[in-house]
């Protein structure tokens, strides 16, 4: 029994990287296009496109094929958002240098890719089910925070201190590596992004009375008080959006 339930889990594993790789060329486009050259925002981009063809052509079939073990297609649906979600953020860190132009249109599509993702279970069928509110919420956090990091790159860098707090306030993960990935997308160099990153990690919360971690360490495993914090802030601004 463990060795069969063993292969139902790499047979899932593996239908979850065939539409993974199926995707990847259209993400490895997103990256390589001049985003600083951007003049206008116009519907979702070709990359998107390709992206939704991709999932509308591989998850009815899998799903209908899963119809009578519904669990196992839920549990597709959970790896494949586990996966390409953070490839998607990955690729998007790549987008640099963007124009305030580029990033709303790079905004429009990730919009347009959660909404596909949100409907992914029930894409293309007749038969409109709820999707399971696990997914859901696997969605929400990793495409709402994909629209945070376009949303700190369309931000004015000056007042410094305001741009930081906004960062601070927008992202969970407010460390000086995600920080400088986007200074990077912004266009700004190195000699520039020095004392920004010197005053995020004057902002950033300090690490709990007693603790003995250093500020290195406090950036990277907030507390769970911390943790906690950042997520409701994150599922107001969620709310706000939806």
């Amino acid at each position: 029994m463990d060795t069969f339930s063993t292969v139902i889990s790499s047979s899932i594993q593996l239908l979850v990287q065939d539409l993974d790789a199926a995707c990847d060329p259209a993400l490895t486009a997103m990256s390589k296009m001049q985003w600083q050259n951007v003049e206008h925002v116009g519907d979702q981009s070709p990359y998107v496109t390709s992206v939704i063809l991709h999932i509308k052509q591989n998850v009815p079939i899998i799903r209908d094929n899963l119809a009578s073990t519904r669990k196992y297609f839920t549990q597709f649906c959970v790896k494949f958002a586990n996966s390409f979600i953070p490839k998607f953020i990955t690729h998007l860190f790549k987008c640099k240098p963007i124009s305030m132009v580029g990033a709303e249109q790079l905004l429009l599509d990730t919009h347009s890719l959660k909404m596909v993702l949100l409907d992914l279970p029930s894409i293309s069928s007749q038969v409109v089910r709820k999707a399971p509110a696990s997914y859901t919420k696997i969605v929400v956090k990793g495409m709402t925070r994909a629209e945070m990091i376009l949303k700190v790159v369309m931000a004015p860098h000056e007042p410094l201190v305001v741009f930081v707090d906004n960062y601070i306030k927008l992202l969970t993960d407010c460390n000086t590596e995600t920080f400088q990935k986007i200074l990077d997308m912004k266009g700004l160099k190195r000699s520039e992004q020095s004392s920004m990153l010197e005053l995020l990690r004057q902002r950033l919360p300090a690490p709990p009375s007693g603790a003995e971690s250093s500020g290195s360490l406090s950036l990277t495993a907030p507390t769970p008080e911390q943790e906690s914090s950042r997520i409701r802030k994150l599922e107001k601004l969620i709310k706000k959006r939806l």
